[in-house]
């Protein structure tokens, strides 16, 4: 009697609940853009073309209630799919045109690309979450040469990028190459607040995609244990992403009344998009009970559902720094209002777990019955490095989750210490802050000096220009060892509080040794020079044919010398013909004093 009273209170309350509620929930919409890189290096990184299965996941996966538009760029940028309303007329143009995808363009205009691509329709609005994901694989090269290609890439940091983060708008890059400007991406995404991250090969870009579109939109998914999961009657549709491995067996899916669906069974209701490393299933209005996904086992694995009773969470900063707390909430919402009635909300289990690359860690969520919301601090348990926070609420009658993933930065500064010269022992400490993670104009810097036989000194580190705080350590004991411990107080540029405390110093009594002469001033290395003029022209007239590109298998199959390598073979031959040249006079002198002797 207890259970089932359990189970059917959550039900009966649930029923009841829209008379029964607080205000609509704000819930921002959201709007994503795309933009794909399609030059010609691409043919290498991206030999499989695998940049189009992993679009076709991406708008299979869109929310109707999203904005979205699809660009790709070499040296010019061509709108792939138009930007607006997603619906399954845009869903559908968007999977068609993903064949377009290729590797055959000349150049690599990223300014060009980030304009045309928030062009229109970029405002800061509280009620929408924007984002744009760049995917590239080289630096910016522009037809007219290096000079060109730097001031474009100035352009972007100086110009386009404080553009973007007035607008609110978060840049998520993906480099698809070790040759690709990781500076720039990285630059781009953490000046936006956006996520950075390279893909080792073609083959991540699908999972790499899921990240970025759960970043961009938040969706609502339910939780998933050993490929089953549980469908409630407040869903309206379902999404189920399973991924595959090459050569394993066809994705299956088990329906609550024991029925079989596989990709045969699709229907106006049952979308069903196949491809060879996942599977996308759509269904409206699917069967309330237990779900089971008939496929590998795989952490990426999704439901994504569109449901009336929605879970709304806390939205984290993309990037944080180790040691920022963070007053986490959770809140269950019907028809976009909160759900308060505390008799539903004490029948709810909110749960919470951070995982990193080397551990996962469940915390507690406790229900504050005054605010009708569940609450948990974060933050004391980050460390450096990727952190996926997934909360749960469930009770016997529904399960919601949702996840963010936040990289978590150690140490945003750089600390230098000198033991200056002379007699009387002295050392220099400078401080320098990462201005996109830190306000310098925030910062304040305490130092506490320690002696070996545990005497202490406190210091305060004086600000000697905008993003430079300096200390001056003067007659210390000499070949005594010193800890310096520093604590840093500021704001990020968003207004959060920083506290930092930075991994103690030793202080040897050890000058600094003098770097070893160089034989050369200069680098003896080969200067690749920019094609410019009618060369330039020549290149822009080629047709985009895949055996007239330019590309580093042809230039690496002729056989080149460097102008320093030209230079060292000249001088070599110069000094054999002088050493010819001395032996040579010396035979002659020689043989001039036998003549003389014998007369």
């Amino acid at each position: 009697m207890l259970d089932f009273l359990k189970i059917a209170l959550p039900l009966a309350l649930l029923v009841t609940m829209p008379t029964k509620l607080a205000q609509a929930a704000e819930t921002p919409s959201s709007d994503v853009r795309v933009v794909i890189d399609v030059s010609g290096s691409m043919k290498k990184n991206d030999p499989k073309n695998l940049r189009a299965p992993a679009l076709r996941m991406l708008v299979g996966l869109m929310p109707d209630d999203a904005n979205s538009g699809v660009w790709t760029f070499a040296k010019m940028v061509n709108m792939l799919v138009p930007w607006q309303k997603v619906d399954d007329d845009w869903r559908q143009k968007a999977i068609e045109k993903s064949s377009k995808i290729h590797s055959l363009g000349l150049y690599t205009n990223i300014e060009l690309a980030l304009e045309k691509a928030t062009k229109t329709g970029i405002k800061n609005d509280p009620k929408q979450r924007q984002s744009l994901i760049l995917l590239s694989d080289g630096f910016v090269d522009l037809q007219p040469g290096q000079k060109a290609s730097e001031a474009s890439r100035q352009r972007i940091l100086n110009a386009i990028v404080p553009r973007l983060k007035a607008a609110n708008l978060a840049v998520h890059t993906i480099a698809l190459s070790d040759n690709a400007d990781h500076e720039l991406l990285k630059a781009i995404s953490m000046e936006t607040d956006g996520w950075y991250q390279q893909a080792n090969t073609a083959d991540d870009l699908q999972r790499i995609f899921l990240h970025m579109f759960e970043k961009a939109t938040q969706p609502d998914t339910v939780p998933l244990a050993d490929n089953q999961f549980k469908i409630d009657s407040s869903v309206n549709e379902m999404t189920v992403l399973a991924f595959r491995k090459a050569g394993s067996a066809e994705t299956q899916l088990k329906t609550p009344d024991g029925r079989t669906l596989t990709e045969l069974d699709q229907s106006d209701k049952l979308r069903w998009l196949h491809e060879d490393s996942f599977d996308l299933i759509t269904i409206e209005n699917p069967a309330t009970g237990e779900w089971r996904i008939d496929a590998q086992l795989d952490p990426d694995n999704r439901v994504m559902v569109v449901t009336d009773m929605k879970l709304e969470t806390s939205d984290l900063p993309n990037n944080v720094l180790k040691g920022e707390k963070f007053d986490f909430h959770a809140t269950l919402t019907d028809h976009g209002k909160h759900i308060t009635r505390n008799d539903f909300l004490e029948l709810v289990d909110g749960s919470l777990k951070q995982n990193s690359e080397l551990e996962e860690k469940q915390l507690s969520m406790t229900l504050d019955p005054q605010k009708s919301q569940f609450n948990a601090k974060l933050g004391e348990e980050f460390t450096a490095g990727r952190q996926d926070v997934i909360v749960t609420l469930k009770s016997a009658t529904f399960e919601r989750q949702r996840r963010q993933s936040i990289n978590v930065i150690a140490a945003p500064y750089y600390v230098d210490s000198e033991r200056l010269p002379g007699d009387s022992r002295s050392h220099r400490i400078q401080v320098q802050v990462e201005p996109t993670l830190i306000k310098p104009d925030s910062l304040s810097i305490k130092a506490l000096l320690r002696e070996e036989n545990g005497s202490e000194w406190p210091y305060e580190m004086q600000k000697t220009d905008t993003n430079n705080w300096q200390l001056t350590l003067t007659e210390l004991t000499k070949d005594a060892d010193y800890e310096l411990s520093l604590q840093l107080r500021g704001e990020t540029p968003e207004g959060r509080p920083v506290f930092l405390q930075a991994e103690p110093i030793t202080l040897k009594d050890e000058l600094a040794l003098e770097p070893a002469a160089e034989l050369f001033d200069e680098e003896l290395a080969p200067i690749l020079e920019p094609i410019t003029g009618e060369d330039a022209a020549d290149v822009d007239i080629m047709p985009l044919d895949d055996d007239l590109m330019l590309s580093e298998d042809n230039e690496e199959s002729g056989i080149s010398i460097s102008d320093n390598t030209k230079l060292l073979i000249g001088n070599a031959i110069i000094l054999a013909l002088l050493i010819a040249g001395v032996i040579w006079w010396r035979r002659q002198n020689a043989a001039t004093a036998a003549v003389g002797d014998m007369l």
